[in-house]
């Protein structure tokens, strides 16, 4: 008996090496000259094979790539199935030269391009990991919504509820860039943080708004309301878990008692924003 559990186990193990290297394989080997940062919805890994933490991400991005692969079999994520995953060798032909001709010299780097959200760098980590990596391209590849970004209304600016505040113009490509990470990061907040976008030249009232808050540049994001002293920039890659990740580094401070669900009533808490729409914040202004 146990002769056949030890056989099982490792025939599951040579089983799980297998679906690796079959991921592996999946993951187009391309040379750097060949690239295109214009090109959308790809994924590059840029490393050195051989060293540890290279080789992490390589199984960082091969994990995310079996669970996009997952999810298009599912159905479940309209788009994934136009992502696609790439990894250069710096040790591959002339890739290394090349690299450090264009200042890349740090490995190993990953560089994701999704559809409407433009080309960034992962920066969430030192080193990826599988789960968080896997975790910020399934955030960005789900469906997004306009519905839970008000748009600009001082109304909304008061003491009760934090406020997220995009400052734009219609013109900005680094604005339309980063229109569903907006968005998306606004559903993941909704009842907790209000997500409004305010396009600067729209009126007179929201380009004296732009100037009170010394908006000199597009996009500008700032967080103001709830009970913070002074309102904040955000000054870091606005990718959706950055901007998730600030929030939470910050919220708690900015909400008041209300807005925290009370243990004693659990449906005290907002829904999200339809409750905020059904019941507006009065303004204090």
């Amino acid at each position: 008996m146990q002769s056949r559990r030890r056989c099982l186990c490792v025939y599951a193990a040579l089983l799980a090496v297998m679906v690796m290297l079959q991921g592996a394989n999946a993951i187009e080997e391309v040379p750097f000259a060949s690239l295109d940062p214009s090109q959308r919805n790809q994924v590059v890994l840029m490393y050195k094979s051989g060293d540890e933490a290279n080789e992490q991400a390589l199984d960082a991005v091969l994990h995310a790539e079996i669970n996009v692969q997952d999810a298009v079999e599912l159905g479940g994520m309209p788009g994934a199935e136009k992502l696609v995953f790439k990894k250069c060798d710096a040790y591959e032909g002339k890739n290394l030269l090349e690299m450090e001709r264009v200042g890349l010299t740090e490995f190993p780097m990953i560089f994701t391009a999704i559809d409407g959200q433009g080309m960034e760098r992962y920066v969430r980590e030192t080193a990826a990991t599988p789960e968080k990596f896997t975790d910020y391209i399934i955030t960005k590849l789900e469906p997004t919504t306009d519905e839970d970004v008000f748009t600009y209304s001082e109304d909304l600016i008061t003491d009760e509820y934090p406020v997220f505040v995009k400052f734009v113009e219609k013109w900005c490509s680094r604005c339309l860039t980063m229109k569903r990470a907006f968005e998306n990061a606004a559903t993941r907040m909704a009842g907790k943080v209000i997500f409004m976008e305010v396009v600067c030249s729209s009126s007179d009232a929201a380009q004296e708004f732009c100037t009170k808050h010394n908006v000199d540049g597009y996009p500008t994001i700032k967080l103001m309301g709830g009970n913070l002293k002074k309102s904040l920039f955000f000054v870091r890659d606005r990718s959706v878990q950055t901007m998730l990740d600030y929030l939470k580094e910050h919220v708690p401070d900015a909400l008041v008692d209300r807005i925290a669900e009370d243990p004693e009533n659990p449906d005290s808490a907002p829904n999200g924003t339809a409750e905020i729409l059904a019941n507006p914040p009065k303004s204090e202004l």
